[in-house]
């Protein structure tokens, strides 16, 4: 969603759908809660925030219930979709979540498991090694839920001619 963006990424914040969907309702609250604190030690640095379901949504069964000045500095927020668990993007263009997106120039990405074009290598991602302690000093952030990556030489890069956005690494650096 959005317009042609290319834009390097300095790390990625990842909600792990697995063990996510495993918490308590008041587990959920608390990773919200946590992807918050993220977002401030984060500031203004290219973040994309990555997790299943809707973002935003007050049912947290359906994805990540935050506030929206709990994800207000990241650059780019993408949704996706696990649609054995019930986590599906369902974004609202006529939202006040959506609207505030739009203004604070997010970028949004939705990934929907059941569509052949789109690629995306969870497994590689949790691969990398989760700084989320280094970030993060509060004892209390879950690092089976909540996952950091430093990227170097990662950008994202839509077109919006053609429909493609495309999140790899620059060879060239």
């Amino acid at each position: 969603m959005g317009g042609n963006i290319r834009l390097p990424i300095d790390y990625i914040v990842f909600v792990d759908s697995k063990e996510y969907i495993n918490l308590s309702h008041e587990g959920k609250y608390n990773i919200a809660r946590q992807i918050g604190i993220i977002n401030q030690k984060l500031k203004n640095k290219n973040v994309m925030l990555m997790g299943p379901g809707r973002w935003g949504t007050s049912t947290p069964a359906l994805g990540v219930p935050v506030h929206f000045t709990e994800l207000c500095n990241m650059s780019v927020m993408c949704e996706i979709a696990y649609s054995n668990e019930g986590l599906m993007p369902e974004l609202s263009y006529g939202s006040h979540f959506f609207q505030d997106l739009v203004e604070a120039g997010i970028f949004y990405v939705a990934l929907f498991d059941n569509n052949k074009d789109i690629v995306f290598n969870e497994e590689k991602l949790k691969s990398y090694k989760n700084i989320v302690k280094e970030i993060i000093k509060e004892t209390n952030i879950n690092i089976d839920v909540i996952k950091i990556y430093k990227t170097k030489g990662l950008e994202i890069y839509s077109d919006i001619t053609t429909q493609i956005v495309t999140c790899a690494y620059d060879t060239s650096l």
